[in-house]
């Protein structure tokens, strides 16, 4: 926490009094302009946090045999189907035989959390197995919609594909530069909910990943 000199220091209360004149109010002691407040920054808020070897060779196998003994569905969005996101998906629930997923993954959230500081309870869906063929792809976008999912905070994209398996599907971040890591077999990639991104579309082979997010009370 830190000083911080505001240009405009917002009120306490603001309403509508006799013959509809806006009514102002601020904290004893201070007014709108030329205040201070203690207030925390955060220099991760808009940063992607990047790890490689979250899951083994042999454990992104062991996921993908997972995912594709599942019913396959079409990728959708919180709005309907749409032809911006043009993908196959599977859930993968939470049982004894993927205990082992959930606690990789949650250990690999709290890992990325201790940048970000932010709030979290715990993961509210189910682990989304994306399977993008050539062709395919998801446009711009960001995690967070409404009900259930406003509640998202953090998200996480492991690679289950080895690089040399696909071109093109880079997953994007506007104004982040893409890293060559993020394409390594088990990296996983974390960032904020509310960052805009993409996967471009697939051009040769097939692109396999894990998608998570780690919820928590609303932001505050």
């Amino acid at each position: 926490m830190h000083e911080e000199s505001f240009a405009y220091l917002l009120p306490q209360l603001a309403q509508a009094g006799a013959g509809g004149a806006l009514q102002l109010s601020w904290r004893a002691g201070s007014g709108p302009f030329g205040a201070s407040a203690a207030v925390e920054a955060n220099d991760a808020a808009n940063a992607i946090h990047l790890r490689r070897g979250v899951l083994s060779a042999d454990e992104c196998r062991r996921v993908i045999a997972l995912g594709d003994a599942l019913p396959a569905m079409r990728g959708g969005v919180e709005a309907g189907e749409s032809l911006y996101r043009v993908s196959n998906i599977a859930w993968i629930e939470p049982t004894p035989e993927t205990h082992w997923l959930f606690h990789k993954l949650g250990a690999a959230f709290l890992e990325a959390n201790h940048a970000y500081r932010f709030e979290l309870v715990g993961l509210i869906d189910a682990l989304q197995y994306t399977v993008y063929g050539a062709g395919q792809y998801f446009e711009w976008h960001i995690d967070l919609g409404p009900g259930r999912t406003s509640t998202r905070k953090l998200s996480m994209t492991i690679q289950l594909s080895p690089a040399a398996e696909y071109d093109g599907g880079g997953l994007e971040f506007i104004n982040a530069p893409a890293r060559g890591e993020a394409r390594e077999q088990g990296a996983a990639t974390v960032f904020p909910s509310y960052l805009a991104h993409r996967v471009a579309p697939v051009t040769r082979g097939v692109r396999r990943s894990l998608v998570a997010w780690a919820s928590g009370n609303t932001f505050r």
